[in-house]
């Protein structure tokens, strides 16, 4: 009886040492793939190293190398442009990393994915509004890293591209003499985005308006009271040449003032 719990011990010892064996082979497996894959990326072959981390993510599910892949894999996904997929990977990889540097990249990655999502300014910018308000949260939850000079550069870009497709649709609205629609829009970019680069055209539209429906003297008026909000003294100077000469039949730039407002606009 006894000698037959010594062979069903032996025997239960020999499969926990053949099992611990398995699995440390496996860690080893993992590992030497994992440092292929990373030779890849590091030599910037994007597509042979996303199908190597791919692998490793799904063949070793669950492990802390698999984990480390994901964040490559969604590096790799957004080297190839692949902005969506490289978008959710990084999710995937925040929600179960403990990696707290890499955490604070793969959040950046992600504002940056979708600022890369963002359209043309003629088109929809839904996208656009959420880039920048991701942006903005980064910003506050990582004061002073060393993304945030990147950070607020995309979203000075974002700003701007938001403000011009205002200032678009307030032009519109002029040309066809929609004035007060126009105001509206060109309220908002000089309230919402009064420190982008289309703030300045917004005040010369603006006066414009008011040289076409009031005259020039309240077109004056509206400059003079704007004046220290210009930021480009040239630009101030060109709307002011508009509003003296409305009246004379002489040229602007080589155009007549009529052609040349069109032009403007």
């Amino acid at each position: 009886m006894m000698g037959k719990k010594i062979v069903i011990l032996c025997s239960f010892l020999l499969l926990l040492i053949a099992g611990c064996s398995s699995q440390r082979q496996l860690v080893k497996d993992s590992e030497n793939y994992f440092k292929k894959a990373i030779n890849y990326f590091e030599d910037e072959k994007y597509s042979k190293a996303k199908n190597y981390f791919e692998n490793i993510v799904d063949q070793y599910s669950g492990t802390e190398v698999a984990i480390d892949a994901l964040y490559y894999l969604a590096s790799c996904e957004y080297e190839l442009n692949d902005f969506n997929n490289a978008k959710q990977s990084f999710k995937v990889y925040n929600r179960y990393s403990q990696n707290m540097i890499k955490l604070q990249s793969a959040r950046f990655m992600i504002c940056l994915c979708m600022f890369e999502l963002t359209l043309e300014h003629p088109k929809d910018q839904s996208a656009t509004y959420e880039a920048l308000e991701q942006l903005q949260i980064f910003i506050e939850e990582y004061p002073g890293s060393k993304y945030d000079l990147e950070a607020s550069q995309k979203i000075e870009e974002l700003r701007n591209k938001l403000a011009l497709k205002k200032y678009e649709i307030a032009k519109l609205y002029i040309k066809t003499d929609n004035f007060d629609s126009a105001k509206i829009y060109l309220d908002e970019l000089l309230g919402q985005y009064y420190d982008t680069n289309y703030a300045d055209d917004a005040r010369v539209a603006y006066s414009i308006i008011y040289l076409i429906t009031e005259g020039a003297e309240s077109a004056s008026e509206y400059l003079l009271n704007n004046k220290q909000k210009f930021t480009s003294e040239s630009k101030y100077l060109e709307a002011n040449d508009i509003v003296i000469n409305s009246g004379k039949k002489i040229k602007i730039k080589k155009l007549y003032f009529l052609d040349y407002i069109n032009k403007l606009l």
